[in-house]
């Protein structure tokens, strides 16, 4: 089985970011990896370590329960790192508010 990656612009009021999916093979409803990239930071999915992202100096917040980038865009922060709460990211926040200040 071929793995589905799928990257697409995913636009948001300030700005535009790219969005990267990769399915699983043998669940393609279930996305293993999700990523939005903004030009200070991105969003991930919950198989990102947040803590290394931290340690590497990677402005990050990561979101859990997602298969899509809208559904990346309305879920809550569940955390992020020391970088990106200096641009204004908070956990509870909801992605498309945080993907603002990453962008």
């Amino acid at each position: 089985m071929a793995w589905d990656i799928e990257m697409q612009s995913v636009e948001v009021s300030a700005g535009v970011a790219l969005g990267v999916r990769i399915g699983n093979p043998e669940k393609p409803e279930k996305a293993t990896i999700i990523v939005l990239l903004g030009k200070k930071g991105m969003i991930v999915c919950r198989n990102f370590d947040i803590a290394a992202l931290e340690q590497r100096g990677v402005a990050a917040a990561r979101v859990q329960g997602i298969a899509s980038f809208e559904e990346v865009l309305g879920a809550a922060i569940e955390s992020c790192t020391a970088q990106a709460k200096q641009l204004g990211v908070a956990e509870g926040m909801k992605g498309e508010d945080a993907l603002t200040r990453l962008l």
